[in-house]
């Protein structure tokens, strides 16, 4: 049975979830989701879309602790262990998804592309479906930013964001398709410390009360316009959501950067 590991936050887990639907589909197989990964997060996180694995159909749950282990990622990327599938570069094509799909046996990786994603239309649905369902009914909003800070990560050089000027790019060009935002609510693991990074862009911010990241992502979902950073939460907040924009940083210097999908806006 081919297997997939599931790691890392809300994010990370769709893009696992989406590469092991797209492995199902290609090869009329069950996927299994190796869970182990989770019993050791050091941010202390679980598996959040048992509904999802359900919903989907063609995958089930599995642990496999010794796979999990970080150490033997990182010495199967090195040495090329047999039916051991790190993501490397996404394939240009299907055709190329479906032999990456067919050749291996075990996948660990985090996938961060739509390149990876074999029925983008079958599982925006579901994905969003679910996270909808889980945020409740609340405001569309006009304009909404999300930004993670990455305050919490221990590698200095990986804590990259973007800077003030992108956000100004963003309103502005809103502003030359005649979008005049009167506010702009901020979506963020920090909204103080976001405020101060973001600075003066043309309209008053706005925090909405805190509840959750479900309620979070249900307000991307939402949105008509998105602007958004350099995250995997704001990647799923993007591809899932009803946006008739959605804009997306440049690379550049930053590190945690999810492949911008098809419909996003580069500024």
């Amino acid at each position: 049975m081919r297997t997939v590991k599931i790691q890392g936050g809300l994010g990370n887990q769709l893009f696992a979830l989406a590469f092991a639907h797209s492995i199902r589909v290609l090869t009329g197989e069950t996927v299994a989701v190796d869970l182990a990964a989770y019993g050791a997060d050091r941010y202390d996180r679980g598996f959040v879309f048992r509904d999802l694995v359900q919903q989907l159909g063609g995958l089930t749950t599995c642990h496999r602790p010794f796979l999990a282990f970080r150490a033997v990622t990182a010495l199967a990327r090195r040495v090329s262990l047999p039916r051991f599938a790190s993501q490397g570069a996404p394939p240009k094509t299907i055709e190329g998804l479906a032999r990456l799909a067919a050749r291996r046996g075990y996948f660990s990786g985090y996938w961060q592309d739509e390149a990876f994603i074999a029925a983008p239309e079958v599982f925006r649905a579901a994905a969003r479906a679910d996270l909808l369902a889980r945020g409740g009914i609340g405001p569309a909003p006009m304009v909404a930013i999300h930004y993670r800070t990455y305050w919490e990560e221990r590698h200095a050089d990986r804590r990259a964001v973007p800077g003030p000027d992108y956000f100004r790019r963003c309103i502005a060009s809103l502003n030359d398709r005649g979008v005049r935002p009167d506010k702009i609510v901020l979506i963020s693991d920090d909204p103080h410390l976001a405020q101060q990074r973001i600075g003066e862009i043309g309209a008053p911010i706005v925090v909405p009360p805190r509840q959750g990241p479900w309620q979070d992502m249900a307000l991307l979902l939402r949105a008509r316009h998105l602007i958004l950073s350099n995250s995997s939460f704001s990647w799923w907040g993007g591809f899932c959501g009803d946006a008739d924009t959605v804009f997306y940083p440049a690379r550049g210097q930053l590190f945690h950067y999810p492949h911008p999908a098809a419909r996003f806006e580069i500024l």
